[in-house]
């Protein structure tokens, strides 16, 4: 299914000078790991004091393009334990708009990512292992999907999270698709928890 034509309109408009870019967020606060090397996207701490050690950030310095783009980002942790993976965006560029980045295909290396390109259901409908906050985040049964049929769309305050383990040293890679899924209105929505038992936002 094609996306709407407003859809595109806005999206085509905003390709130049607005837009979000592709924003991954990584959280070892429980587990108090440190990322000793990163290498990838750009990288940016966004907690203050002692959290910023155990969370950090890699953005991309482009607005996301509108075709499905490959990226790929490493860290290497200090000792074994649990990230919350958060795919995310650098948040809205226009007032009064949602600024939508769709992520698909993500691909790990040295840790397991459950239902990486959301192809899985709950028995209550919603995307499995995956826990995020509006209902508009799951595509399923899109014809475009960059791999399988769904894809999940994201805003900087509507994320997408998993858990997964690492180990001391070794370097963790992921790999993924993501691109712009242009812009909609603020509309006020009731709260909204997809029934996941991945990791809350703090």
């Amino acid at each position: 299914m094609k996306k709407s034509l407003f859809t595109l309109v806005c999206t085509a408009l905003c390709s130049a000078a607005f837009c979000a870019t592709v924003s991954v967020e990584f959280d070892a606060r429980h587990s108090k790991i440190i990322a000793k090397e990163h290498s990838g996207l750009k990288v940016l701490y966004t907690m203050k004091g002692a959290a910023k050690d155990f969370y950090f950030e890699m953005r991309a310095d482009k607005a996301a393009p509108l075709e499905w783009t490959s990226y790929t980002i490493s860290f290497v942790p200090s000792k074994s334990g649990s990230y919350v993976i958060g795919l995310s965006t650098s948040g809205d560029t226009k007032k009064g708009m949602n600024d939508w980045i769709e992520y698909d295909k993500i691909e790990l290396v040295n840790a397991k990512l459950n239902n990486p390109s959301f192809e899985f259901k709950s028995v209550k409908g919603d995307i499995w292992a995956w826990r995020y906050y509006n209902k508009e985040t799951p595509k399923v049964g899109k014809d475009d999907a960059a791999d399988g049929k769904n894809y999940l769309a994201v805003t900087r305050n509507y994320t997408a999270r998993q858990g997964i383990t690492v180990t001391a040293g070794k370097k963790v890679t992921i790999k993924f698709m993501a691109r712009s899924g242009g812009m909609t209105p603020k509309v006020k929505t009731p709260a909204f928890f997809s029934d996941q038992v991945a990791p809350r936002a703090k």
